[in-house]
């Protein structure tokens, strides 16, 4: 299955997101649970909306980027990370590519179960 990043920009974030019911909140650690237990299934993926980040440059980017048909994944062999892993959260993308972001810049993330809606996730709550 191939399938397209989006990038959105913030006016074009807002109206997409308008269109989403993003009172449903998921508390982060209940979203990266969820991500690891689809994973598992032959054809369970998810979808992620997050800011991307440089860590060499040290920033993060303002526009969102949204990638379908996620697959949790572990570590590389050849992955060294200068943080600790436990901030990372770690998938391939649709086009089986090994990806990774931080997990506090993780904005939304939508499951089989609800047609792939995006929920907005809440890291503050414990």
């Amino acid at each position: 299955m191939r399938v397209r990043p989006r990038v959105l920009c913030a006016e074009r974030e807002k109206a997409e997101l308008r269109g989403m019911d993003t009172t449903t909140v998921m508390k982060g650690i209940d979203a990266m649970r969820w991500a690891r237990e689809i994973s598992k299934l032959p054809d369970g993926c998810f979808t992620i909306a997050f800011f991307p980040c440089s860590t060499r440059r040290r920033t993060a980017r303002a526009r969102l980027t949204v990638k379908e048909g996620c697959k949790w994944r572990t570590q590389l062999p050849h992955e060294r990370f200068s943080v600790d892993g436990d901030n990372l959260f770690l998938f391939t993308d649709g086009n089986g590519e090994p990806r990774m972001c931080y997990t506090i810049l993780i904005r939304y993330m939508g499951f089989p179960q609800d047609g792939y809606r995006l929920h907005k996730i809440d890291w503050l709550s414990v």
